[in-house]
């Protein structure tokens, strides 16, 4: 169940698979999916799970046939530090949806290191931010210095809370935390940790229980 949410009067819906979807621009909203970082990370000698990219898109592609989406914005770390073959793999995934009249837009993290080479041919188009009507920012990481009316929708740090359950047990789970009209959104990957934040009185946090996101 999504969480219905309004910033500066658009209708926006928290999903629990991590995203936000926009329905007045048929767009949905990914961040830090961080692609190719299990491939990357067994290049240098590390012990972790093999990679299977193909289960990741079809996280994806089911978003895709469930919503009416005309574009992705990707709000950066889509890609995981240098190239591997991980890459071809999603160019040519990006690619397919494009063959479905859906446009991908990427506005720029810190792990997206790759050259402008890489995204020759490619279904991509390469940004700094997104600026909607209402006055929403787009980007991997907050914009300083934006209006006071402008909401700055954001990923980067991949926030997550610690629900008490009693009994001394306790859960860390990825939540999407809206502070000082900075909307953090969680992460799409799944291999990339969390950064807890704690509910303060000019905050909101909104949790992803199983298949719902709940305000707490």
């Amino acid at each position: 169940m999504a969480k219905r949410i309004e910033l500066n009067g658009l209708e926006l819906y928290l999903l629990p698979q991590k995203v936000i979807y926009i329905p007045k621009y048929f767009m949905l909203i990914i961040s830090d999916w961080h692609l190719g970082k299990l491939t990357h990370f067994r290049k240098e000698g590390l012990f972790v799970p093999a990679p299977d990219i193909e289960e990741e898109f079809l996280r994806l592609s089911t978003l895709i046939k469930e919503l009416d989406v005309k574009e992705i914005v990707f709000l950066g770390d889509l890609f995981h530090s240098e190239w591997n073959s991980d890459w071809e793999k999603l160019k040519s995934y990006v690619n397919s949806i494009g063959n479905q009249s859906i446009k991908c837009t990427l506005t720029k993290g810190n792990h997206d290191i790759l050259t402008e080479n890489h995204f020759y041919n490619m279904n991509l188009r390469l940004i700094e931010e997104v600026v909607l009507s209402e006055g929403i920012v787009l980007s991997h990481e907050p914009i300083v210095g934006l209006p006071d009316y402008m909401y700055n929708i954001v990923g980067h740090i991949h926030p997550g809370c610690l629900i008490d359950a009693g009994a001394r047990q306790s859960f860390k789970l990825p939540c999407f935390y809206l502070k000082d009209k900075v909307l953090t959104m969680p992460a799409f990957g799944k291999f990339t940790g969390l950064y807890l934040v704690k509910k303060e009185y000019n905050s909101n946090i909104y949790v992803v229980i199983n298949d719902a996101v709940v305000s707490i």
